[in-house]
């Protein structure tokens, strides 16, 4: 019994640390209803009978043995069961499971029960389920040794309630940072959009236990007894009704304080025991919260994640759009300790109501107009300018107006007259059709969701966003860029900008200062590297990229390292675009030679009409055996002809496939320009090699992996992984692997680094003795299960090539969608300027627990830089950061769609342009004879 006490000391001790279901009053007012709360939702019965509760972590009350009838009207069950639950209802169970048996925690003095919680603060809640598993599995097999008797809740109850949890042993201790930085390049001072917040060493989050006696089941109640001790507790506090966090330790470790009921009078005793002052990384999710209560006070707008100032729109009168500037935020604690992430964001709005969008589809077609809108407004964002509030279109109702009532406060009105009571409006078009919002809600102690149905006016609701016609349109954008391409100094005087609101904003400084905290005025500077310039390797020459990464002219004018000849090729083409398919003939002859290549006349078919059957058809009917390419030239861009097109030459009829659109050899000015780059495409589609980087590996393959997902979600996900074949870099082995609707971790990863290693080998005759993997598509709360999912596939995936197989892996997450800037600082004036490719920083702003860095791949002459994120999950072979850093910079250069760098290495952007084809069009697995060539390019 005393190691299974301990054991429940040590898991209580470790979960109790969360301040997820906190809330919070501060000094401004707020009462707890105001306040935000996340993590798990805790049901607070107010009125139910003590002995009638039996739920373990819900508040105050009894506790009982086994799970009850109680228990099932409840909606909770012991069961491990995740049908129709959310996973946080799912991880309640899992923590119940070891503890209603046999554990339930219950103090005599208060009666309040301490459910063993586990913190959700710096990831999402899966990564704690297989834990809390683990868990489950450990109380029922301790639970079988002992001699089969089940310990009865009220009889360990009744010990433990008489046992205090020692202070040190709820301490954990915060591991040391994780510091891996390079040496090698040239010293840059950068400037990064990371501002330090300071922490008063005297003040913090306090961790208090609050017991009530005699018992109080009210957690309303429970605040209110404990308000009338602000002169000993101060203002600022965070209670959920066991756990006090106070930015100050209360003076002794064990308080006790005397309330009266202010109903009859009677008398209650507050106990509160000091338990531990928590760590910065503990309390991240907090100080999140702190920042949008800051955002609040400044007037700002939260859209998803993210808040904008209305106050201050820039318009565009001549496309009818407004763009309303704002921040996106978020504090965590890095290697240099706690930062705000500051960078700025900009939201495009329509000045065009959803009532004159439907009016101008219904005059464009009003016979079939309702089909026109429901296609065009499902899904869409609008804005309700009267509460600024966004809100998703999920149905129309054309059967309904602003005639119809509802019920509000017990009785019936109309929408009318609700929108001129609640914000004097007058709706002025009383047959339009209403707009539906649905959102769920979960409600503790319901298996399902409540589902809520908002209905909106078309004529006060705004469009957000672009449509795909103002997105083709070059002016429009053009327009939209000078707005949102934010230079670096522009990015440095909003930052600095919204620092000086923060602290010259009384009410906003107060928010911070309160708990210790106070936001500096300027960015972090700090040092970083520049790598030397690369070297471009072509047929007989070698090329450095400048400072610009930029080698366009030297690919048309070298020749490629592995040409392959065109002898038999099929070109395709409508009558109306016989001129253009001449014009594209003469263009490759004239271009093919001086790149090293041969490409003999094709065989011509010409189609009378452009329907997607007549492409089918001839497609296959002549496509022969020694049929090496075929070429179609379309007349316009479609979806389904391309789709049918792509779908026949990738999976049912194999053969390498080149589709353009005939309006790009319209210009004659720029025709040799886009001939000569389809001839590189073409070559590579065949497996030819372009150029290639100097890589001093020996025996080493690297791959990428990226995810396509449906974005309507209709459709399936699509996996790729694109590995090396040789040890030039110079040719590839791609696989795609189709799996479940938003599926991220591959099931199928074993069987496609199973083909790509047995190809490897066919080509080298051994297998490689070290595996680098760059993954792309992965964010934080999926690093651990990145590691321990994907990681053993790898290892399961070599062995079955030999038992005895075991190379060397290096597995490294790539995140390009990030909020992190980096600028470079020049001269004394400290001008910023976006920084050269092939700069690196790997420190200060780097993860506290992980070995990463941030490599600036690309040279951007408009707005500012986005440097690419890398997080080394794996690193067997322990290279050092100068090798990973290196080699990450010169993949970069190896993709052959660009000549020049790209965000990332080549490997993972093969992957995504594989994984989109597949996902996109085909939407089958290609047929194994294309996959050691790029023909997805």
């Amino acid at each position: 019994m005393s190691s299974r006490l301990n054991l429940m000391r040590t898991f209580l001790s470790a979960s109790s640390s969360s301040g997820d279901g906190d809330r919070s009053q501060t000094a401004s007012g707020e009462t707890p209803e105001e306040t935000v709360d996340s993590g798990f939702k805790t049901r607070t019965p107010e009125s139910t009978p003590t002995a009638q509760r039996k739920v373990i972590g819900r508040g105050s009350g009894a506790s009982g043995g086994d799970s009850s009838e109680s228990d099932k009207q409840s909606g909770y069950s012991t069961g491990l069961s995740i049908t129709g639950r959310g996973r946080a209802q799912f991880i309640q169970s899992l923590i119940r499971q070891p503890l209603d048996a046999s554990s339930s925690i219950v103090s005599e003095d208060s009666g309040s029960v301490t459910s063993a919680r586990i913190s959700t603060i710096g990831g999402g809640r899966g990564r704690f389920i297989q834990q809390l598993l683990n868990t489950a599995v450990d109380a029922q097999s301790e639970e079988t040794q002992s001699n089969g008797h089940r310990t009865r809740v009220d009889s360990l109850s009744e010990k433990m309630s008489q046992t205090t949890i020692s202070v040190t042993e709820t301490l954990t201790f915060d591991k040391a940072p994780v510091i891996k930085t390079g040496t090698k390049g040239t010293p840059v001072q950068l400037m990064t959009n990371y501002i330090r917040i300071a922490c008063d060493p005297d003040r913090g989050l306090y961790e208090h236990e609050v017991r009530f006696h005699p018992e109080v089941d009210s957690k309303k109640a429970r605040y209110q007894y404990l308000a009338q001790h602000t002169g000993t507790i101060g203002n600022t506090k965070t209670f959920d009704g066991v756990k006090l966090f106070l930015p100050k330790q209360l003076p002794n470790a064990e308080t006790i304080l005397k309330s009266k009921n202010p109903v009859d009078g009677h008398e209650v005793t507050i106990k509160i025991i000091y338990k531990r002052k928590q760590r910065m990384s503990e309390n991240i999710q907090f100080y999140n919260i702190l920042f949008q209560r800051i955002m609040k006070v400044l007037k700002l707008v939260e859209m998803g994640r993210k808040n904008f100032d209305p106050s201050a729109p820039k318009l565009i009168p001549q496309h009818r759009l407004e763009i309303w500037p704002g921040y996106v935020s978020a504090v965590d604690e890095y290697e240099g300790g706690l930062m705000l992430n500051l960078d700025v964001s900009h939201r495009v709005l329509l000045q065009t109501t959803v009532l004159e969008h439907i009016k101008i589809l219904a005059k464009s077609n009003p016979q079939d107009y309702k089909n026109l809108v429901t296609k065009s407004l499902l899904g869409a964002v609008i804005l309700t300018r009267y509460n600024n509030k966004t809100y998703r279109i999920d149905d129309i109702l054309f059967d309904q107006n602003p005639l119809m009532t509802f019920q509000a406060s017990g009785k019936a009105i109309s929408y009318v007259e609700y929108y001129k009571q609640q914000y004097n409006i007058d709706i002025q078009d009383t047959r339009q059709p209403l707009l539906i919002h649905r959102k769920e809600r979960r409600i503790a102690g319901q298996e399902k969701p409540q589902e809520m149905m908002m209905c909106l006016i078309p004529e006060i609701c705004y469009l957000t966003g672009l449509t795909d016609e103002m997105r083709s349109d070059f002016k429009v954008m053009r327009d939209i860029a000078a707005f949102t391409r934010v230079s670096p100094n522009q990015r440095l005087g909003s930052m600095r900008q919204f620092c000086q609101n923060v602290n010259e904003n009384r009410e906003a400084r107060e928010i911070l200062e309160v708990w210790g905290l106070k936001l500096d005025n300027d960015p972090l500077i700090m040092k970083g590297r520049c790598f030397d310039e690369e070297k471009v390797i072509f047929s007989g020459a070698t090329v450095g990229v400048g400072r610009s990464g930029d080698f366009n002219r030297a690919v048309t004018s070298n020749h490629m390292i592995q040409a392959v000849n065109i002898r038999n090729w099929l070109l395709i083409h409508t009558n109306k675009d016989s001129r253009i398919a001449k014009s594209f003939m003469d263009c490759v002859e004239r271009s093919c030679r001086p790149m090293g290549i041969q490409i003999a006349p094709p065989t011509i078919e010409v189609l009378n009409s452009d329907r997607t059957e007549q492409y089918v058809q001839v497609l296959r009917s002549k496509i022969r055996q020694d049929t090496q390419i075929v070429v179609i030239i379309c007349p316009t861009s479609r979806d389904d002809r391309y789709a049918a097109i792509k779908r026949i030459c990738c999976s049912e009829i194999p053969v390498p496939s080149q589709v353009i659109n005939a309006r790009t050899l319209n210009n004659e000015a720029k025709n040799r320009a886009i001939v000569q780059k389809i001839i590189l495409q073409m070559n590579c589609k065949l497996g030819g090699s372009l150029w290639s980087i100097h890589i001093p590996f020996q025996n080493v393959m690297i791959a990428g992996i990226d995810t396509y997902h449906d974005p309507r979600q209709k459709s399936s996900s699509v996996s790729a992984l694109v590995a090396s074949l040789n040890g030039d870099y110079t040719r590839w082995y791609s696989r795609a692997c189709i799996q479940n609707k938003k599926e991220e971790f591959m099931n199928g990863l074993c069987a496609s680094l199973e083909k790509s290693l047995k190809a490897y080998q066919t080509m080298n005759c051994v297998l490689p003795t070290k595996i680098i993997i760059f993954r792309d598509g992965v964010g934080d709360g999926q690093l651990r299960l990145c590691s321990e999912y994907e990681i053993p596939q790898l290892q399961e995936a070599c062995k079955l090539l030999a038992p005895d197989y075991c190379p060397e892996l290096v597995f490294i997450v790539v995140q390009k969608r990030i909020n992190t800037r980096m600028f470079r600082v020049e001269g004394a004036n400290q001008n910023l300027d976006n920084p050269n490719p092939g700069t690196v920083l790997d420190h200060t702003i780097t993860r506290r627990h992980h070995f990463d860095f941030f490599l600036v791949p690309q040279s951007v002459r408009q707005g500012s830089v986005s440097p690419t994120h890398y997080i080394v999950v794996h690193n067997q072979p322990d290279y050092s950061p100068d090798v990973l850093q290196r080699l990450s910079y010169k993949l970069c250069y190896l993709y052959y769609n660009w000549p020049g760098s790209v965000r990332v290495p080549a490997c993972c952007q093969y992957a995504h342009k594989m994984a989109y084809l597949i996902g996109q069009s085909v939407k089958r697995n290609p047929d194994e004879t294309l996959n050691d060539k790029l023909f997805y390019l």
